[in-house]
């Protein structure tokens, strides 16, 4: 892996991994995260998967060929990954770094979804687009959400940071930052530290957060 590819694959597995289990060469860390952990060898699939894919347009020649070829097998490994574990979160999701699954279980997510950093998805979670009315379209997920079993999060509408969506919460309209929300249908208590306890091995926004060395950045 390059050092682009690194910065987002390295921060998703700080997510899981911290300083708990930190070999001298990261690169270990990563290889026994991904034979012991289904939601971890799920995302670094797709985000190779996503990566290779937007390599293609920037070649010509012998290069362009080289992601064609390593874009489909990563494509072809995520929709077998996929079919086993019933993740449904496609490669062309837009999806900011440090992005965890907190279960395993069935998640869905729609492609047109946009997910910011530090997100915790837990097993059930439905994220789709609604297709009639004032919020056709898909969410916009802020930074610093927990999202818990079995919610669901629907239609063209924007969640802030700092947001705690309880488990089996419906959501189809605007939450504000620092703010929890419960039940079906969905009600928004305020609460500036919603997510503080519930978020961890949190990275930082624009910068490596793991070199490849194993060393963490500060």
């Amino acid at each position: 892996m390059n050092d682009e590819l690194k910065d987002i694959v390295y921060s998703d597995l700080f997510r899981y991994t911290g300083n708990a289990r930190r070999t001298k060469e990261i690169y270990t860390t990563y290889l026994q995260e991904l034979r012991s952990s289904p939601e971890f060898h799920y995302i670094s699939t797709m985000r190779r998967t996503r990566y290779y894919f937007d390599q293609i347009s920037k070649y010509d020649g012998y290069r362009k060929y080289l992601y064609k070829i390593k874009f489909r097998f990563f494509n072809f490994w995520l929709d077998r990954l996929s079919r086993k574990y019933h993740f449904q979160i496609p490669y062309d999701t837009n999806i900011g770094k440090g992005f965890y699954l907190a279960h395993f279980g069935r998640v869905i997510i729609h492609p047109k979804s946009v997910i910011g950093y530090n997100v915790n998805v837990s097993t059930g979670v439905v994220i789709g687009t609604q297709f009639r009315g004032k919020r056709k379209g898909a969410p916009h997920i802020g930074n610093f959400v927990w999202i818990g079993a079995n919610a669901v999060i629907v239609g063209n509408i924007n969640i802030g940071n700092n947001v705690l969506i309880a488990p089996g919460a419906y959501v189809n309209f605007d939450v504000p930052d620092g703010s929890i929300v419960i039940g079906n249908p969905g009600l928004i208590r305020r609460a500036p530290g919603a997510t503080l306890s519930y978020i961890n091995n949190t990275i930082q926004f624009d910068e490596y957060n793991v070199r490849s060395t194993g060393t963490r950045v500060f």
